[in-house]
């Protein structure tokens, strides 16, 4: 079964269809060293030039992001998580984004494990020399090319009387 693909390297973004079997794309995208697109199409990053081709293979290490559309996995495997915001930095890309982790590992977990291609929702991807951000619900991060990961923080501030003056900035 061939799937529709959007992968995102350190020059381009490549678009196209790729053998899949059943199963979560993640799942299968760590098991392969080599990626077979049909009826591909690379798009440079920097200047928006396009080539097609009918077949291009790519290894699975040049891929910094692929974008993950349906195929979720079955949900009676799915495990209670804990949601992290962080920012990483793969490539021309800084991407914001949640990572998900067990509840009783440390944080920023999922980075260590054994997949290639680490699940990051609600992502923010910005790209090298671009203003507008691209908003992907989920995509998978190859943990391989991660340069730099900061972790996104949220401070619960609690007072014991209501504020009085300025009210804080937004």
């Amino acid at each position: 079964m061939r799937q529709p693909i959007v992968a995102w390297a350190e020059d381009c973004v490549v678009r196209g269809d790729v053998s899949m079997d059943e199963g979560r794309l993640s799942d299968r995208l760590n098991e392969l060293d080599l990626l077979t697109f049909f009826g591909a199409t690379l798009e440079a990053l920097d200047d928006g030039h396009e080539v097609r081709v009918d077949e291009l293979e790519v290894e699975r290490r040049e891929l910094h992001l692929i974008e993950v559309e349906g195929r979720r996995g079955d949900p009676t495997r799915r495990l209670r998580t804990v949601e992290e915001r962080v920012t990483v930095e793969i490539g021309p890309f800084v991407v914001t984004g949640n990572l998900h982790r067990a509840p009783q590992l440390a944080p920023l977990a999922s980075l260590a494990g054994r997949a290639k291609f680490v699940p990051m929702t609600d992502a923010e991807i910005r790209v090298s020399g671009r203003d507008e951000p691209s908003h992907r619900e989920v995509i998978l991060v190859n943990r391989d090319r991660i340069a730099k990961t900061v972790q996104q923080t949220i401070i619960q501030v609690y007072a014991t009387e209501p504020w009085e003056g300025t009210p804080p900035p937004a």
